[in-house]
């Protein structure tokens, strides 16, 4: 999986930023395929739209087939 790293953070979103260099891609290029992403920034802005991709919403919609549950202690 590539090097070791000590902290490994994605950036998914920064406002209505685009940007595409070596080693940083904002928005994330995966965010839209990921459900466990999805859920929590639809939760906090329900009109999310994902800059250069569209409205999160239905980017959820497509990724209907992905098991994602809510965790709580």
């Amino acid at each position: 999986m590539g090097i070791n790293r000590t902290l490994d953070l994605d950036l998914l979103l920064a406002e209505d930023l685009q940007l595409q260099e070596d080693r940083l891609q904002i928005p994330h290029p995966r965010m839209h395929q990921r459900a466990f992403v999805l859920y929590p920034l639809l939760e906090l802005d329900p009109d999310l739209i994902i800059p250069g991709l569209g409205a999160a919403a239905d980017w959820l919609k497509a990724s209907d087939s992905q098991i994602c549950r809510r965790w709580t202690d």
